[in-house]
Order: C-alpha cells, then structure tokens, then sequence
C-alpha cells in the first residue's frame, strides 16, 4: 500500500503537501545531500499521484514542483529561503481554495432556501384554493370528493410546515 492511496480531496493533499513541505525544511538544514533528495522525490511523487486533477490540486503541484526544486539549491540559506516561500503559497492556495468551497457552500444553501420559499408560497395559494373549493362543495352531492378536498388541504398544509422548518 502507497503513502498516497487513500489520501482524497483537496484538504487531505493540501494536509499531505503541508507534512512534505516540513520535511522539506528539515532536509534543508541537512547539509547531506541524500535526505534533501529523498524528499524531492516524494515531492515528485505528490505531483505524480495528486488528483483529481483540477485547478485546486494542480496549484498544490506546482508548490511541490518548486519545492523539490528548491531543494536542489547549494547554499542552505537559499534553500531555507526558498522552502519558507513554497510554505507560504502553499498556505495562500489553501486559504483560497477553502474560501471558495465555503462560497459556493453559501451561494448553494441559498438557492435552496429560495427553491423552498417558492414552494411553500405555491403550497399556500394551492391550499387556499383548495379551501374555497371545499366551501363551494358544503351543499354538493358528491360528500366523497369533499373530504378528499379536504384530505387534500390537510396534507398540502403538513407539507408547507415542514418546508418552512427547513427554512
């Protein structure tokens, strides 16, 4: 099982790049050359398994990319440096990203508070016609279709409460 199988979405590759990028900084005070390899590569490996591949998570591999770039410079000052910068992008993207998701979360929630609105408006104009129905129908011969009528708005008025509890 690979360290990327059961990562998903944008916060859990966002979470796994933060985890790389503290490795990173690690490996950027090691003046041997091997661990600042090992973490480019996984670095690389992130931008390999990454997905989907959206605007969110390519963001997150361009990050990685110039990480494990930054990696590979000489002077460790440079590399620490560079590391802090890829923190701080990486921190800017998932900030933009969150915000967004919550937009769209926002804009989502009131487009059904709207849709249900509506529908209780329309409910309440069906019930009361159905009640000026039910009035016209007191003196009828058909007692059946009556209480049908009236079965009617009982159940249309049941439905328009609990819509509006949703609200």
């Amino acid at each position: 099982m690979s360290e990327w199988d059961n990562i998903e979405g944008f916060q859990q590759w966002s979470d796994k790049l933060g985890e790389l990028l503290g490795e990173a900084r690690e490996a950027a005070r090691n003046p041997d050359s091997a661990a600042r390899f090992a973490v480019s590569d996984r670095l690389t490996e992130f931008i390999l398994n990454s997905r989907p591949n959206n605007e969110a998570i390519k963001a997150l591999d361009e990050i990685a990319a110039r990480a494990s770039q930054d990696l590979m410079l000489g002077v460790l000052d440079e590399r620490l440096m560079e590391i802090v910068g890829r923190t701080a992008e990486w921190l800017q993207v998932a900030k933009q990203f969150s915000e967004q998701a919550a937009a769209a979360g926002a804009q989502a929630s009131s487009i059904r508070l709207e849709k249900a609105h509506r529908v209780a408006l329309s409910l309440t104009e069906s019930v009361h016609r159905l009640q000026d129905l039910h009035t016209s129908l007191v003196d009828a011969d058909d007692p059946e279709f009556a209480k049908s009528v009236s079965k009617a708005v009982e159940t249309l008025q049941k439905l328009r409460a609990q819509i509006e509890r949703m609200n």
